[in-house]
């Protein structure tokens, strides 16, 4: 009797009367539902967590060690944080061997990479002190200390002593917007300068030999200058690289670092919810920030996956070594 009951009801909602009152009375109750979901997840934050990963692999992101990056994570999974460019990243964590995190805040994708696979090798460079130290208890939190080497470094063009501009935080993280880069928003708006220490990657790495398969750059607006540090390395490894190009087309319109991407003979790819997007130029209006560099290219201008380029990338490596 409760089957029919039930089934009955199910029919009864579909009347066309029954459905233009019932939906029309939910509608306003369903958006503020909505609305307030929203100001909720944007208000409420969480300091601390320790979130599932698709692997069943736990992260641990420590207290006062990334307040914004816990919240996103607590709210939204995985999916919270940069979705595109993480489900990128963990395509390359899951088969690369090596991995360089320039900007590495409070260490998500180091964190994250070897998470994913115990088996790469990731060097951290973090310039800002307080999120070094935010970085370095992540990593011990999730018992990764001695297999991510933590730098308390900025990359840059020269090896020396440089100049980071560090907006006013609004709560307890530390403003991530710090740049190194003059020509910045963060300077006209007469952001705090920090003396840090900064050094070329290729002067690193005579130090520190590695060899590199896959970098991430998120320095707000300086990848150009990192870039140039690092082409002797990524002339010999051609890593893949995934990069945060900021849309500055009032000002440089990046045509520097667009520069120095077709001078290192790298392919850019627009990183969207949409597929990965063959680009010439960064100079568009867009919303989304980071591309995949790629050493290789295929003929299509959009792919749903990366896993050609890798693939290719695998293949043109065998070569060499032949």
């Amino acid at each position: 009797m409760f089957d029919s009951l039930k089934r009955s009801l199910k029919q009864a909602r579909e009347i066309y009367y029954l459905s233009w009152i019932l939906s029309n009375a939910a509608r306003p109750v369903a958006t503020s539902c909505l609305w307030l979901a929203r100001q909720i997840q944007s208000k409420v934050r969480r300091n601390g967590i320790a979130a599932r990963l698709p692997n069943g692999r736990t992260m641990l992101i420590g207290r006062d060690a990334g307040l914004s990056l816990s919240s996103a994570l607590f709210w939204h999974g995985l999916s919270g944080h940069e979705p595109e460019t993480s489900e990128t990243l963990l395509f390359f964590f899951q088969r690369a061997s090596t991995f360089v995190d320039v900007g590495a805040n409070y260490g998500f994708y180091s964190v994250l990479a070897l998470l994913s696979n115990p088996d790469i090798r990731v060097v951290a460079f973090e310039p800002l002190r307080p999120i070094f130290e935010g970085l370095v208890k992540n990593v011990s939190l999730n018992h990764l200390s001695g297999r991510i080497t933590c730098e308390n470094l900025a990359l840059s063009s020269r090896s020396g002593r440089t100049t980071i501009y560090l907006p006013p935080a609004e709560g307890r993280d530390l403003e991530s917007t710090g740049t190194l880069s003059v020509n910045s928003w963060q300077v006209r708006q007469h952001a705090q300068p920090m003396a840090i220490d900064a050094v070329r990657f290729d002067d690193y790495e005579v130090a520190n030999p590695i060899r590199v398969e896959l970098i991430k750059i998120d320095v707000e607006d300086f990848e150009a200058d990192v870039l140039e540090g690092m082409a002797d390395v990524v002339r010999r490894d051609r890593p893949f690289i995934v990069c945060e190009i900021l849309p500055r087309n009032r000002e440089h319109k990046n045509e520097r670092t667009r520069q120095i991407v077709h001078e290192l003979g790298y392919t850019p790819y627009w990183i969207t919810p949409s597929g990965y997007i063959r680009v010439s130029r960064f100079d568009f209006e867009r919303k989304d920030t980071n591309f995949l560099l790629s050493p290789v290219s295929v003929a299509a201008e959009i792919l749903t996956d990366v896993t050609a380029l890798w693939e290719l990338r695998q293949q043109v490596r065998r070569c060499d070594v032949a």
